[in-house]
């Protein structure tokens, strides 16, 4: 009774596959060598473009599922090399005793091992030689690609959302590429960027959920149709290819963990995103990230959530109900979990405050006169104001090709074989590449500064401004806008007994009134001045309403 026997064949990647370099070849030297021996082939599996280091492969697991299962009857496992079963020698130890159990042999084509206890330690020396050179291969192609990325060049994976690739240059039979902007997908990109910073003019900024939301109903979609989803836009937000430089080597290939950050390598790319708007994105992630803003704030739709603070103990002040959720108070959030010995407390009703807090800086605020004031009092302080931001400016690119130089030799110690502080070297490599992206994005605000405009604005702007502020602090069918323009302006609301102290920073109102668009606070310097100050922003009760705002 002839022998049946399984055809396995495999490449190790899609382009030999796509090519026909291998597995047609594979499969007419096992159908020769059936003929040959008489064999009966009952089976075909092909795994194209699969690595033979692990059992990640749909067609081996299905091959080794329909041997045990018994849909396929066999006697052997016919593959041209032993390398094309497994290329690691735990993993086909594993499978060759498993299949033995089965009654069935795994055999190449081109290895003769004989039987019995020399054969099985001839195929356990050829599994550590395929073992040994695939790491050997692996280790050779990763340098060749280090110092393609270090080049410039791309190393031939799907470039991100918004590229595509050209040939820059042609090196024998090689071609290099790099990326250019793909337009169409670049305006989505944009877009992403546009709504997660400002929203759409109908509300405040977007969360992730919403921009995957206003994509899908507008029909925009990545490539292949396949729409967004909110791992794909957070993705989008936090690439830094989009503001010129692309990160090679951030991850291992095989194991999908991330590499110490002295291991990637920056290719620079064609930028798509301005840097103020890329770092505002940035700030905003970080705020609305639970380990560093609790969920309750970023997410909240109250009005004046880690805005408003107690003015006993400084403590913020978060939502209290009453009546099974029938009325609803602001109170000071110490006393609320620790009792009167750690704060006496305040308790302020919600729509009260809201309605007290909307008043005073719809009325006293956002007055044109006040305002108007305000940018000449912060104008005549200015007059040379470009050439000291211009010599803060020449100082932070100083410090940043500093820190740049030092990154540098931290690489080079690595590279020259300095192992044996890799952990001390990683640990400076990272402090210092925090500084490095701190002072791009400091360099990105200063820059601002430097190009915003300086001088005097309209009384037609001032009514504008203050006019659409107003009207969207008055949307109270829409508590995320109001949140969203009022935090805009305000940075603190101090509740005591007596009177409500309301204060921001006065560069956020004078840049907001000389813009087009509301600049997003984390591009505004925070250590200037503060507008409402003591003595012009005490909001007290009205006579009628006593001590209503008393705990």
């Amino acid at each position: 009774m002839p022998q049946k026997a399984i055809i396995y064949a495999r490449v190790s990647t899609t382009r030999q596959a796509e090519n026909d370099l291998s597995i047609p070849d594979q499969i007419a030297h096992a159908e020769r060598y059936c003929a040959d021996r008489r064999i009966e082939i009952v089976a075909t599996y092909v795994d194209p473009g699969a690595s033979a280091r692990d059992d990640k492969r749909p067609e081996f697991q299905r091959m080794i599922a329909d041997v045990k299962s018994k849909a396929v009857s066999a006697d052997l496992i016919l593959v041209h090399s032993f390398s094309r079963f497994f290329r690691d020698a735990v993993g086909s130890a594993i499978y060759t005793r498993e299949l033995g159990k089965h009654g069935v042999q795994v055999v190449s084509m081109t290895q003769e091992i004989g039987e019995g206890a020399q054969g099985e330690l001839m195929r356990q020396v050829l599994s550590s030689f395929d073992e040994y050179h695939s790491a050997e291969t692996a280790k050779h192609v990763s340098r060749s690609m280090l110092e393609n990325a270090k080049r410039g060049y791309w190393n031939g994976s799907q470039p991100p959302f918004g590229y595509r690739t050209y040939i820059a240059e042609t090196v024998g039979a090689k071609a290099k590429k790099k990326l250019e902007i793909e337009p169409h997908e670049a305006e989505i990109v944009k877009l992403i960027f546009q709504l997660y910073v400002y929203g759409d003019g109908k509300s405040g900024p977007l969360g992730i959920k919403n921009i995957v939301s206003y994509l899908s109903t507008r029909g925009l979609t990545q490539r292949a149709r396949r729409p967004f989803r909110l791992q794909i836009v957070q993705e989008i937000l936090r690439r830094t290819a989009y503001v010129g430089i692309y990160y090679f080597n951030r991850r291992d290939s095989r194991t999908k963990k991330p590499r110490p950050r002295e291991e990637w390598v920056p290719i620079e790319v064609p930028r798509i995103v301005d840097e103020e708007l890329f770092y505002a994105a940035q700030a905003q992630l970080d705020a609305r990230n639970p380990k560093k803003t609790p969920p309750r704030i970023s997410n909240s739709d109250i009005l004046l959530t880690g805005v408003a603070q107690c003015g006993h103990c400084g403590s913020p002040m978060r939502l209290r109900t009453g009546k099974y959720g029938k009325y609803r108070y602001y109170t000071c959030s110490k006393h609320a979990d620790m009792g009167k010995t750690a704060c006496p407390g305040m308790t302020v009703p919600m729509r009260k405050l809201d309605e007290i807090v909307i008043e005073a800086v719809s009325g006293r605020i956002l007055d044109p006169d006040y305002v108007g004031d305000l940018v000449s009092r912060v104008v005549s302080r200015n007059s040379g104001r470009k050439d000291r931001l211009q010599k803060e400016l020449r100082e932070l690119h100083r410090k940043r090709r500093e820190v740049k130089g030092i990154i540098d030799n931290l690489v080079d110690t690595l590279e020259q074989g300095g192992l044996g502080a890799a952990k001390a070297i990683q640990e400076r490599f990272a402090k210092r590449q925090d500084e490095y992206d701190e002072l791009t994005r400091l360099i990105s605000i200063k820059e601002r500064e430097i190009d915003r405009p300086t001088g005097e604005v309209t009384r037609d702007r001032l009514e504008e401004f203050c006019g659409g502020f107003r009207a969207c602090l008055g949307e109270a069918e829409n508590p995320k806008l109001r949140r969203a323009y009022l935090r805009h302006l305000l940075e603190k609301v101090i509740v005591t007994p007596g009177e409500i102290r309301i204060s921001g920073p006065k560069s956020v109102l004078v840049q907001q009134v000389q813009e087009e668009r509301p600049v997003p606070p984390s591009m505004v310097p925070s250590f200037v001045e503060e507008w409402c100050t003591r003595h012009d922003s005490n909001v007290r009760p009205l006579p009628s309403e006593g001590s209503a705002l008393s705990s």
